[in-house]
């Protein structure tokens, strides 16, 4: 099985899983803001915005754990095929495959010490 395989089977509804958080879309949406902030005054604001999420840095951890690994997984991939790509192609390429992988971004699942550990956003 392939790491993307293993990466779909993970984040099933059939998956046992170990830990599991729930997240409220609202904060998902501020974790995103957070990725694009552009000054660090934006940044604060989000900060403050975030105060009093329970959870919140190992939620964000597990998420960027997922994404970053789907795309080394497709990015390697590429490579290994003698497809290079651009740092454009791949924001559009990990953005597609990360959409179709959680579940619309919505499920994110990783084993973190032998344990699953799943992020469940919820609206």
């Amino acid at each position: 099985m392939n790491t993307l395989e293993q990466i779909q089977q993970l984040n099933s509804d059939g998956q046992k899983v170990d830990v599991e958080y729930i997240l409220d879309e609202d904060h998902y949406d501020l974790l995103m803001d957070l990725a694009e902030a552009e000054t660090d005054d934006e940044e604060e604001e989000i900060f403050k915005q975030m105060e009093g999420v329970p959870n919140l840095p190992i939620m964000a951890s597990v998420i960027e754990l997922w994404e970053n690994t789907v795309g080394a997984v497709m990015i390697y991939k590429e490579f290994s095929e003698g497809t290079g790509i651009t740092m454009s192609e791949k924001s559009e390429l990990e953005e597609e495959l990360c959409g179709e992988l959680s579940n619309d971004f919505s499920r994110f699942t990783v084993i973190i010490n032998n344990q699953v550990v799943r992020v469940q956003v919820k609206g």
